[in-house]
């Protein structure tokens, strides 16, 4: 199972009901994740981040149709940022398998928050010159992969994540 901490922003374009967080206090970090609506040149962007790692994917330009069928379209972009990452295949496996049930909750995390911020920065700095049709989302995903995120390992997200099942 995914628990997706939604802002609420977010909350205003999904489809699926909001549920109560306490109800999955008990499901690991590694399957939590926050999500955001961000506007990158304009355009509605998704950022998610995972709560564990740090490992964060920004999908651009979503349509609503896109909204419609959100917990299909994140599960297909987290399986092709995993092979974009060459995360370990363990690894992919066991998270994209929770991603069979997505539930979305309200955020609770403000640490990962503050690390959605940084990231969301840093898109906004690379994009600066760029009109929207030169955005590179391959190159943006992978290059903010690489930076540490989790604040306890100072690692960066797919070391952290391999490593979790390493143990």
């Amino acid at each position: 199972m995914f628990v997706i901490g939604a802002t609420k922003k977010l909350q205003n374009e999904l489809k699926s009901p909001v549920r109560d967080l306490n109800e999955y206090q008990d499901v690991p970090d590694l399957y939590k994740w926050h999500a955001n609506m961000i506007t990158v040149k304009g355009r509605k962007c998704l950022m998610l981040m995972n709560n564990e790692t740090g490992i964060n994917l920004t999908l651009f330009g979503l349509q609503k149709e896109q909204f419609e069928h959100l917990d299909n379209v994140i599960k297909g972009s987290l399986q092709q940022l995993f092979q974009l990452l060459d995360v370990d295949k363990k690894a992919a496996y066991y998270i994209l398998d929770a991603t069979d049930e997505i539930v979305y909750t309200k955020t609770d995390n403000r640490s990962v928050m503050g690390m959605m911020s940084e990231t969301k920065a840093r898109i906004d700095h690379t994009v600066r010159d760029l009109s929207y049709e030169e955005i590179d989302a391959v190159a943006l995903n992978k290059d903010n992969n690489v930076f540490p995120m989790s604040p306890l390992k100072h690692l960066d997200p797919v070391t952290t994540l391999n490593k979790y099942f390493e143990e």
